[in-house]
């Protein structure tokens, strides 16, 4: 069959597909439709490729982290005991003052935690570093000074444990009454350059502070408000005690400092589940992996991460352990290191400790009984 024939000429079949032109468009996809599905597409591809990309960036990283491995052939081995995608763990978590112009291993930030997957709450328990510590084995001494000691210790072939870190979990959990799990450490420019990666936290600064040191470089120099301050910023505002300015600002205390530490945490806190968060997450990588270690392998540290990445912010639970100044000590409040004990042990047994919701029914209930009983 010659189907040729059936055609019209080209001038008129050009005409004739004009005319169809508009019919045709009624049957199909409106183009903004076209174009918004052909963006999220390529989105969707490029989210995709980019989830890649970090997962290989991530992993390369891990290694630098982690300071265990789960196979022999030298350094630290250490057996994955828990399970932290489905099992609570207790940690250490360690602010070094280590920096290049006044290198050394004080604890200028001590904590202890403890974290549940079930509930998805945790705790972060602030010692101060000035505490008056001596329990069996252990001194009399500061808090802050026991880590160094620790690696020198380690370094003359006298430490009894296998790291300082393990020395420090060893003796912190003497103190709390638990079994820690973990220890992590991270030095001042990790905690600079989180913050500068994370573009800064917005808090309030609850003073004027300034304190100058040219020995390290230190130049605190902070006005009261709330504000967003960057890494460097952050840093002075979280570690500021005394005045040695013209005028003088107000000193503060290890309480006060915890105070503000704990409030800088549930900050990064928010800005690291946020989008501008992630999408900085490479950077993060970056700043944590030059300065940040913990006794966790490589599958143990994305376990946590995928676990507790987008944890509620209200249920990070946080608590200084304050106490009385007696030069050169700090004694800490008996009845407030009961209580953090108390909510790390709550935490690890799956309670929650936000307090419990208002049941406007049951008070209902009770108010109409008792209205019964007086008729």
């Amino acid at each position: 069959m010659n189907h040729q024939a059936n055609y019209p000429p080209r001038h008129a079949r050009h005409t004739q597909s004009k005319r169809k032109t508009k019919p045709k468009k009624k049957k199909g996809m409106a183009t903004w439709v076209k174009v918004l599905f052909t963006v999220i597409l390529i989105l969707l591809i490029g989210i995709l490729a980019y989830a890649g990309y970090l997962i290989k960036y991530g992993n390369d990283s891990l290694g630098k982290i982690s300071k265990v491995t789960q196979t022999m052939g030298g350094g630290k081995t250490e057996k994955p005991t828990v399970t932290v995608k489905e099992e609570p763990f207790s940690f250490v978590l360690m602010g070094i003052d280590y920096r290049k112009e006044l290198p050394g291993l004080r604890t200028d930030v001590v904590m202890v935690g403890a974290i549940h997957p079930d509930s998805q709450e945790a705790v972060l328990v602030s010692l101060p570093r000035d505490t008056y510590f001596q329990i069996p084995g252990y001194g009399p001494d500061k808090l802050n000074h026991f880590y160094p000691n620790f690696h020198t210790l380690m370094k003359n072939g006298k430490l009894d444990s296998a790291s300082p870190e393990d020395e420090m979990k060893i003796m912190l959990g003497q103190y709390i009454g638990i079994d820690i799990d973990h220890a992590a450490v991270i030095n001042f420019q990790g905690f600079v350059d989180v913050v500068d990666a994370l573009g800064g936290v917005n808090v309030n600064v609850d003073q004027d502070m300034c304190y100058r040191d040219r020995a390290d470089g230190t130049n605190i120099n902070l006005k009261k408000g709330q504000q967003t301050l960057n890494g460097q910023q952050t840093l002075d505002f979280v570690r500021y005690r005394k005045s040695n300015c013209s005028p003088m600002t107000k000193g503060t205390t290890d309480f006060d400092r915890n105070v503000r530490q704990n409030a800088v945490l549930q900050e990064l806190v928010g800005k690291m589940q946020s989008f501008g968060g992630i999408t900085k997450v490479t950077s993060l990588i970056d700043a944590v992996a030059d300065n940040f270690s913990v006794d966790m392998t490589p599958d143990q540290i994305r376990s946590v991460l995928t676990t507790y990445l987008m944890i509620d912010r209200d249920n990070i639970h946080y608590l200084s352990v304050d106490g009385n100044w007696v030069s050169p000590y700090i004694y800490v409040d008996e009845n407030k290191l009961e209580e953090a004990k108390q909510m790390i042990q709550d935490v690890l047994d799956g309670k929650s400790l936000n307090p419990p919701p208002l049941d406007s029914t049951n008070q209902d209930g009770e108010s109409g009984s008792s209205s019964t009983e007086g008729e």
